[in-house]
């Protein structure tokens, strides 16, 4: 029996998904270990294994892929456990990394101190080098200065450098002569040039995601240069690819050299694996989230499309890179309620984690988090959390709530931990109307797909409020990103600047397409690198744009014919751009001269994707699943709710609320509103009390 293995590394538990070849599938969690992660990677393999009867170097050889996502560099910044980082700039440029944009985080704050940034000034210096805008140079390296860098930089002991020169994506010859030095000179060191990483204009852009790739890679390198040494001690051979933020994978080899690509790389594959889930029910606008046991992750996905951005920030600094557009909040099973100065129950952000956790794992853990609230309120199964391999404590969460909380406020304990349940999940409807509201998109019409080990507990409170009609929650919900990476296909992101005005007597159409040329040679190298044959890849061609005089361009697809762009499709890339900004902003401007920045390209490699088994139809009658009966505490009062076992319901089961159904990584609240069934695939479709499931999926667009 061959196998597929999907691995999330996240900050509480490492998630796996497991898929052999027939499309039966298998949910792992073992904790993670943030000093060594490929350990708690090894551990959830090693646990595979002995479920099969086999040892790891029997079970191994017949894995034929793994996939990879992982938090570790996000971590890594985060955490400030970071490589000790140099930085080579232009002469009289050498402070943009700290004065970024000028703007506060807190805007309204006038004590407020701007963030540390990764490179100290000390460890900034300086080059005499000019190029100009064209790309012709003015003043040439002065190679003294890139020598005195790497002689400084020696005695500071240094693991990486960044060298982001101005205009250096117009001409990398400088920085291509200052990588020459620096890595004679420094044997060893980690070196990033921002003309390879991020060739594009807005020098604190390009330099902070080129700086962040310094930062962290020497700590990817080592962990993935571990892991594929464990891997191979225990007889893998197949494939191991990495998962990037912008929802593809590449190979650990490209991982090591752009490891900024990797910065929120695990959830990059959750909206991946809600379009595949979507597909099931021919539904294209879906928003995905993802309820761990330290963040909450919301991101929208229009017609099978997550929108992709350059404006991620991470430590209040710029990493644009392409990434998918999801936005996380501190909002977990393992966030901690409090009460603040003024007297006002909060949750989150800060997170007990992995240890010592919640005060219901009894692993040291005192403050009152979400798990101990829902543990209090009898949504959780002491003795079933993780499918009975971790032993929950009530009486602890009781007393961590009632000391911490509810004395605190003059309320009784089912007030205090009803309440934290609350304002969790208003925190999160309110991260979900961010990506959605906010952007001029109406949440009522879309599908809610929902995951993580937390969130099918709050998800029908949470759509409640939001007035979502559906929520699908699959049956892999509690290592959703895990199923993603199965699905995702390597992709790579490329980029050219090309500035002219999209006029007909302006556009230099032999220019764009040897732009173009350029790129998907280059792509086709790195394809090639990755053992990826030419039938299985596709190219897609983007475009910034903005009105002419604007600050903020809009990245749009760009028409082609036989891959070359013509003037006759001119119109329809006018067309594309005022229809993407009437969406983002409100409003467009047709007839108004448009400006080109920048040209780029995205090229995928298909993989071979593993198939999901169907079910059955086992009819609506689910009581042969039901297991017992719970006390739960809702909406002001304690009731007796009906419990079913998840892996003992089939296609067709149906359940109204209020219920409760308990899988082995994962409990699904079905409060009184709401109703359940279950898909072909094993997964739980949610609809209102009241409403035929079909007139529901009508609400979401979706195609039966």
């Amino acid at each position: 029996m061959k196998y597929k293995i999907g691995v999330d590394v996240g900050g509480t538990f490492t998630d796996f998904l497991l898929v052999d070849e027939t499309g039966k599938s298998e949910i792992y969690k073992v904790p993670s270990t943030p000093a060594d992660p490929s350990i708690g990677v090894m551990n959830g393999i090693e646990e595979m294994a002995k479920a099969h009867n086999m040892t790891l170097d029997e079970f191994l050889p017949n894995v034929t892929s793994i996939v990879h996502g992982t938090t570790i560099t996000t971590n890594a910044v985060l955490t400030g456990t970071y490589a000790k980082t140099g930085l080579l700039t232009t002469k009289g440029h050498r402070d943009w990394l700290q004065t970024r944009r000028g703007l506060k985080p807190s805007c309204y704050d006038s004590k407020e101190d701007p963030p540390e940034p990764i490179v100290p000034r000390r460890l900034r210096r300086v080059a005499e080098e000019r190029i100009d805008c064209e790309g012709k140079v003015v003043i040439p390296l002065k190679e003294e200065d890139v020598y005195a860098a790497a002689e400084f930089f020696k005695k500071e002991k240094v693991e990486a450098i960044a060298v982001n020169f101005l205009f250096s994506f117009r001409n990398p010859e400088h920085e291509n002569k200052a990588y020459e030095i620096l890595s004679k000179e420094l044997p060893g060191v980690y070196i990033s040039l921002s003309s390879k990483v991020l060739p594009q204009i807005r020098v604190y852009e390009r330099g902070s995601t080129t700086v962040f790739n310094a930062a962290v890679g020497p700590v990817l390198r080592r962990y993935v240069k571990s892991l594929v040494e464990r891997l191979a001690k225990s007889g893998f051979k197949g494939v191991l690819l990495i998962m990037q933020s912008n929802g593809g994978m590449m190979s650990p080899e490209v991982a090591m050299d752009f490891a900024v690509n990797t910065l929120a790389s695990g959830p990059a594959a959750g909206p991946k694996a809600g379009i595949f889930f979507g597909d099931i029910h021919g539904c294209k606008d879906i928003i995905t989230i993802d309820m761990g046991g330290t963040s909450f992750d919301a991101c929208l996905v229009r017609n099978r499309e997550p929108e992709i951005t350059t404006e991620l920030e991470v430590a209040h600094f710029k990493m644009a890179a392409p990434s998918v557009a999801i936005h996380s909040i501190g909002a977990g099973g393992g966030s901690i309620a409090w009460v603040d100065p003024g007297g006002i129950l909060r949750v989150g952000p800060k997170s007990a984690g992995a240890d010592p956790g919640p005060a219901c794992y009894n692993m040291g853990g005192t403050e009152p988090t979400v798990t101990d609230a829902d543990l209090t309120c009898g949504y959780l199964n002491p003795d079933y959390f993780l499918g009975g391999k971790r032993k929950l404590f009530p009486e602890l969460a009781r007393k961590a709530i009632k000391e911490k909380i509810a004395d605190k406020l003059g309320i009784n304990l089912d007030e205090a931990a009803y309440g934290i349940y609350k304002i969790v999940n208003s925190n999160m409807a309110q991260g979900v109307r961010l990506v959605s509201v906010n952007k001029g998109y109406d949440p009522r019409v879309c599908l809610l797909v929902t995951a993580g080990g937390a969130g099918p507990v709050h998800a029908c409170d949470i759509a409640k409020q939001l007035g979502m009609p559906v929520i699908l929650v699959p049956k892999t919900s509690s290592v959703f990103c895990a199923s993603g990476m199965l699905i995702s296909d390597i992709r790579h992101d490329f980029i050219r600047v090309t500035h002219m005005i999209l006029l007909p007597e302006h556009v230099d159409e032999a220019l764009i397409n040897s732009r173009f040329k350029e790129m998907t040679d280059e792509a086709n190298v790195v394809l090639e690198r990755e053992g990826i044959p030419p039938d299985r890849r596709k190219f897609a061609y983007f475009a910034d744009v903005r009105y002419e005089r604007q600050f903020n361009e809009i990245t749009i697809p760009v028409p082609v014919t036989d891959d070359r762009f013509t003037l006759d499709e001119l119109p329809l890339l006018h067309k594309a751009f005022n229809e993407r900004h009437e969406i983002l902003y409100g409003y467009s401007l047709p007839g108004h001269t448009q400006e080109l920045l920048a040209l780029r390209l995205v090229a995928e490699g298909i993989v071979e994707k593993p198939s999901f088994a169907e079910a059955p139809f086992a009819g609506e009658d689910a009581s042969a699943a039901i297991k017992g009966r719970r006390e739960i505490y809702y909406e002001g009062k304690r009731f007796e709710v009906p419990v079913y076992a998840g892996p003992k319901m089939g296609h067709g089961n149906k359940v109204s609320g209020p219920a409760i159904v308990e899988e082995p990584t994962t409990t699904i609240l079905l409060t009184p509103d709401w109703q359940l069934t279950c898909d072909k695939y094993g997964n739980y479709i949610i609809y209102r009390r009241g409403m035929s499931l079909e007139e529901s999926w009508s609400q979401v667009g979706a195609k039966k």
